[in-house]
């Protein structure tokens, strides 16, 4: 056993072995620089949830994101042995989820709410905070009138009031996705709001009574119209845009119309948005389909038909096939009830149905005789028109027609009893496409799903594959939040659904069908030679997008089993 002379020999030899004096473990700097990156985290994160308030998205995604990766990194920091990488690993996770944060609030936002950059720093210089709200009222939403010109903002705080209130509606329109957005004023009761987002209608929380008569003079004035008429039907037109002043912006041409009634004044806006204006490899044709229609719509003559329902997407798909031609090239026309959009180049006439001596047919015919190459009518209201294009489309024009029916043999059948010449439908007609509009599954907030097999049987899809199916989620899988507030999919708003493609139905009309219409074969016998040349009804088209994951199978059954539409015109 050591005696205590060795014992203390030997501490004498560790406590030599220290470093000198100087060198310290503890290091009031370090000490210093971690509690403000505490206090900056804690600082973000309420900045974020107030935040939100102001851009109209759901706050508790965006502040979770946020205090939970200053935590993270503040726990790895303390952790990690290293100093230096401890703050290195703050700057990456909590600095990198900010910088996420503030390009996603930049890009919904107008040039004067932005938040760290260049524009922010001079507004900083310029007086801080009361520039910046100032300039934030007025920057919501970036309107172009009729004339293309900026509106000047009113003066009056009443008026600037209810202009900063359209401003709002526009801008939650916008970033709702809203096609439509039908507003009522009903005297003191307020303006109630309805929008249409993916073909289907949501309601909006209503104006304030106060500013309703206001914010539908505001709107008159930026679409041309004149404010101080309240009963006739006016039409007018602007632009809105929001985003931050750059590639993440959206635009959207409003079409503005308004009425009067006893009961109160109504106003609908319709939005078209630059990605509504579709080519043909952008309708949700299958690949078989879009390359026999583009085959066709490639041929110098020939009538093809567009058919569906009412507010199924006829329209887009008669301008996609329009822009398949070259406008430079070939004298292109269309005749239309009212001109959903301003298609390149492309003469557009619209139809004046007040003026009741021209019949469309009539009007058309008209269009005709100026020797277009590739001619449009958006609808065919009446027997002249069915005869005038089919006749056109004999003599070597191209022409496209749109026509309300159920599906393809429908709108077959509807144009035969119209022209009551099988030999004229036989000779001109090149095919004839009916379609539906479904909702596409969100992929941020879908739910995947077996389904029973013995659907899958019935739908003639695969059985025994192991592939999910996907849904929207149902009512009780939304989380809540501590207040027990749901919260709402960032990305689709709550809906489930995000945009909508088209499920189409293609009658090609070949030699064989060809030979049964101008023999006057009965509609089943050439609904059977469709099928044996591998035509797919248009449930078993959408089915097939149901399998590769793009809708729900209820948005299908939704979609495809309406009522069939009130028949055209046609005598």
């Amino acid at each position: 056993m050591p005696d205590a002379a060795s014992i203390g020999t030997d501490w004498l030899g560790v406590l030599a072995a220290l470093p000198e004096p100087g060198g310290y473990y503890f290091s009031s700097f370090k000490v210093v620089l971690f509690l403000l990156c505490l206090v900056l985290w804690g600082h973000n994160a309420a900045w974020v949830q107030e935040d939100t308030k102001v851009i109209r998205v759901p706050a508790g995604v965006w502040t979770a994101l946020a205090f939970g990766s200053g935590a993270l990194s503040l726990v790895l920091w303390l952790l990690v042995p290293a100093y230096w990488v401890g703050i290195a690993l703050y700057a990456v996770i909590h600095g990198g989820a900010m910088v996420f944060y503030v390009m996603f609030r930049n890009g919904r936002v107008g040039p004067g709410q932005t938040v760290l950059t260049i524009a922010h720093l001079q507004r900083l210089g310029k007086g801080g905070s009361p520039a910046e709200a100032k300039t934030f009222s007025k920057d919501r939403t970036r309107i172009k009138d009729f004339e293309g010109k900026t509106p000047a903002w009113p003066t009056d705080p009443e008026e600037h009031a209810s202009y900063s209130a359209l401003q709002e509606l526009l801008l939650d329109a916008i970033w709702r996705r809203a096609t439509d957005v039908r507003m009522d004023l009903m005297g003191d009761e307020g303006v109630k709001v309805v929008y249409r987002i993916d073909g289907v209608d949501r309601a909006r929380e209503p104006l304030d009574g106060q500013f309703g008569p206001k914010v539908f003079a505001h709107l008159k004035r930026i679409a041309g119209m004149r404010p101080e008429e309240l009963r006739r039907p006016q039409v007018g037109r602007f632009k809105a845009t929001i985003g931050a002043g750059g590639a993440g912006d959206k635009s959207v041409d409003v079409d503005a119309k308004t009425s009067g009634s006893t009961a109160g004044q109504r106003f609908i806006l319709r939005l078209i948005a630059e990605e509504s204006r579709f080519r043909l490899s952008d309708l949700g044709l299958t690949a078989a389909q879009l390359s026999s229609l583009q085959e066709l719509v490639s041929s110098n003559k020939g009538l093809i038909i567009a058919s569906g329902p009412r507010n199924s997407g006829i329209t887009s798909t008669l301008y996609a096939m329009l822009r398949s031609h070259d406008a430079f090239l070939q004298n292109i026309h269309t005749l239309e009830v009212s001109k959903d959009q301003d298609v390149e180049n492309i003469t557009q006439h619209v139809y004046d149905s007040q003026s009741g001596d021209v019949s469309f047919g009539k009007r058309f015919r008209s269009i005709l005789r100026t020797e277009p190459d590739v001619c449009m009518a958006s609808d065919v209201p009446d027997a002249e028109t069915a005869v005038q294009g089919l006749t056109s489309a004999r003599q070597g024009k191209k022409i496209y027609l749109g026509l309300i029916a159920r599906d393809s043999f429908s709108a077959l059948q509807k144009v035969i009893q119209a022209v009551n010449d099988n030999a004229l439908v036989a000779a001109g007609l090149l095919a004839i496409t009916n379609q539906r509009l479904v909702r596409v599954v969100c992929a941020s907030c879908r739910r995947a799903y077996k389904p029973d097999p013995s659907i899958l049987k019935k739908a003639n899809l695969p059985v025994g594959e192991n592939r999910p199916f996907f849904r929207p989620p149902n009512p009780g899988e939304v989380e809540v939040d501590k207040h027990g507030n749901p919260i709402l999919c960032a990305v689709c708003q709550g809906s489930g659904y995000l945009g909508r493609t088209g499920v189409f139905e293609l009658l090609i009309v070949d030699d064989d069908i060809r030979a049964h219409i101008a023999r006057g074969t009965s509609l089943p016998t050439i609904k059977a030679e469709a099928r044996k040349k591998g035509m797919l009804y248009l449930q078993e088209v959408a089915l097939h997008k149901v399998y590769e994951g793009m809708t729900s199978i209820n948005e299908v059954l939704r979609v495809t089993k309406e009522a069939e539409p009130a028949p055209a015109a046609a005598s």
